[in-house]
């Protein structure tokens, strides 16, 4: 049986309002109103966060999903870093990105091959093993990328949570297929423009700082969630949207297309990082996907997840 030990209710509500910073009053009655029980599993390896309602409201979460959220929040600011930089300089930056990617997938790809009793080679480079990311890979990441990916982190846990304290403020219950797909979809937006209206309502000077990290912080949860999609085409389950059509779908309604540095950053960070995670899951890449992969990074996210719905690995 899994062990579940409670959260401190005022150590969430601290890291909520850390990434509300214009909504404090709201999000305070939003959370009197729900009171939700916050629960941790330390075991499960699987991507956990759920919300139960019911009397209670229970909130639950992984930790060890939540340290490779953490990774992919690194890989992010990394790659965040890099745009603009000449292709030497951009190299040695992104050094250590697919390592970090490569141990934070292997979990998920070693647990779901192995309930199907299938299993990696044991030197697989994503073969996952009980070991924390080494600390050398850690050393390659500079002090103000780990400083940047820990903010994107936080608002990344924050929207998930925020997700799911979405399906209890608008009385969603457990419902499968289309039902179900919209209701996800729903909880989606309220997390999305929850955290970007709090943004719009944070003080003058903090404010365009506040919507990036808000916004890098979706695009990092939601990249997380295409993982599944990258690796092992559609998921088994029909109670939520592929992780790809939630990725594209939330980020194309926030995203500010009339500035262009918002613009291009958010979607060209997407793009790599989905063409990092595809190169590792074997898709072959030639001349053809150039064409499409050196204009408009929206368009080149677009045309990635494209290819991830059809699962087309192979030219």
């Amino acid at each position: 049986m899994t062990h579940l030990e409670p959260i401190s209710d005022s150590d969430v509500r601290r890291l909520l309002m850390s990434e509300s910073p214009g909504r404090a009053e709201e999000l305070t009655a939003l959370l009197d109103e729900l009171k939700p029980v916050w629960l941790l599993d330390r075991e499960s390896d699987r991507n956990l966060f759920q919300v139960f309602p019911g009397k209670p409201n229970q909130i639950r979460m992984g930790l060890k999903c939540s340290k490779r959220l953490q990774v992919h929040a690194y890989s992010v600011a990394v790659i965040l870093s890099s745009i603009g930089k000449p292709k030497q300089e951009r190299d040695r930056i992104l050094a250590p990105v697919d390592q970090m990617l490569n141990w934070a997938v292997g979990v998920d790809l070693t647990r779901w091959l192995s309930g199907r009793g299938g299993h990696l080679p044991a030197q697989h480079v994503l073969r996952a093993t009980d070991h924390e990311l080494p600390k050398d890979v850690l050393q390659k990441v500079s002090k103000l990328n780990k400083i940047v990916g820990i903010r994107f982190y936080k608002s990344a846990i924050a929207w998930i949570l925020l997700h799911e304290l979405g399906h209890l403020k608008l009385g969603h219950i457990p419902q499968e297929g289309l039902a179900s797909m919209m209701q996800e979809k729903e909880a989606d937006r309220f997390a999305a423009e929850w955290m970007l209206e709090s943004a719009a309502d944070s003080a003058v000077d903090e404010r365009e700082f506040n919507r990036h990290c808000a916004l890098f912080g979706m695009a990092v949860a939601l990249l997380w969630l295409t993982i599944f999609n990258v690796f092992f085409k559609q998921r088994e389950v029909n109670t939520h949207p592929e992780g790809y059509d939630r990725l594209f779908q939330v980020l194309d309604h926030v995203i500010d297309r009339s500035d262009e540095q918002e613009y291009l950053a958010v979607w060209q960070s997407v793009a790599t990082m989905l063409f990092i995670h595809m190169e590792s899951a074997s898709f072959d890449f030639d001349e053809t996907d150039a064409i499409h992969m050196n204009g408009d990074p929206r368009d080149e996210a677009n045309y990635l997840i494209d290819r991830i719905s059809r699962f087309e690995r192979k030219k």
